[in-house]
């Protein structure tokens, strides 16, 4: 199981594919898998593993932590610009938490997906659950 942080630009409208056709869903997939795939390219993406990070969040906080005690791994949503500080506030406790190389290096992604949504602002984080 993993979650899937992306940075893109907002989308106008969220389409629902409720009522897709299974072509217009497979087409959606694929689109998005090709957008992520340069997202990757260009660091805007991040694949975490939910069960390396609960036990993380666990460690910071829990529910406790004002944004990522909030998130959940198994739905999708849209960390917004206002967010930042309060995330980076968060990100920080999880590198205070870190107990091994795994969970520094998870906490190291994490920071590098923030300063990445400093520099260009145009952007929303993006997560994606299982």
């Amino acid at each position: 199981m993993g979650l899937l942080l992306v940075l893109r630009a907002p989308l106008p409208h969220p389409r629902s594919l409720r009522r897709a056709t299974r072509a217009q869903r497979r087409e959606r997939l694929r689109t998005d898998a090709e957008e992520w795939a340069i997202a990757e390219e260009r660091g805007l993406l991040l694949d975490v593993s939910v069960e390396d990070l609960l036990p993380l969040l666990n460690a910071a906080g829990g529910n406790r932590l004002p944004v990522l005690g909030q998130l959940d791994p198994w739905s999708d949503g849209v960390f917004t610009r206002e967010d930042l500080p309060q995330l980076a506030a968060d990100v920080d406790r999880l590198g205070a938490a870190a107990g091994d190389a795994a969970e520094r290096g998870l906490v190291a992604a994490l920071k590098a997906l923030l300063v990445r949504w400093r520099d260009e602002p145009g952007l929303v984080l993006n997560w994606y659950g299982d």
